[in-house]
């Protein structure tokens, strides 16, 4: 997705289970909503047929991901997880919590201040980065200290 509108292609997302390419989405965001049910149905098909591959499926969209996530068959190389950048979105990860995904992660790239209201339960994998360039925002990730034992076996 780029530009606000989707664009799907399945010959790309079939031509890349077999370079052992992990990041589904990069540049949009599987959950998003016009992205429609049956590709995402779809992409799912394909993860799951690649089971020598792990795939990392991010989104911001935490609402739709528990809502479509019953109707979703989970394979174990299929992780999931939700950006949470500041104390404002840490409702995200309930939401994932109670996704079907086997493997559950938050991304806090950037992470630009302290998150006291984050519950770590049930989150296997954490992901912590700041920004670069000259409009870079100042993050805290010198503060590794509330990510407690996921943060240790992260880094």
């Amino acid at each position: 997705m780029y530009g606000g509108s989707p664009r799907v292609s399945r010959s790309y997302m079939q031509s890349h289970t077999s370079l052992g390419c992990s990041s589904v989405n990069s540049m949009s965001d599987t959950f998003h909503e016009s992205v429609p049910y049956p590709f995402i149905q779809k992409l799912f098909q394909i993860m799951n047929g690649a089971n020598w591959l792990t795939f990392q499926v991010l989104t911001r969209r935490a609402e739709r991901l528990e809502e479509l996530s019953p109707i979703l068959h989970w394979t174990d190389n299929i992780w999931v997880g939700v950006s949470i950048e500041n104390n404002d979105y840490v409702y995200r990860a309930e939401h994932l919590k109670k996704s079907g995904a086997f493997t559950k992660y938050h991304s806090h790239e950037p992470l630009l201040c302290p998150l006291p209201d984050l519950n770590l339960n049930g989150i296997d994998w954490v992901i912590v980065g700041g920004e670069s360039g000259p409009k870079a925002r100042p993050s805290v990730t010198s503060n590794m200290s509330q990510f407690g034992s996921v943060a240790s076996l992260s880094l």
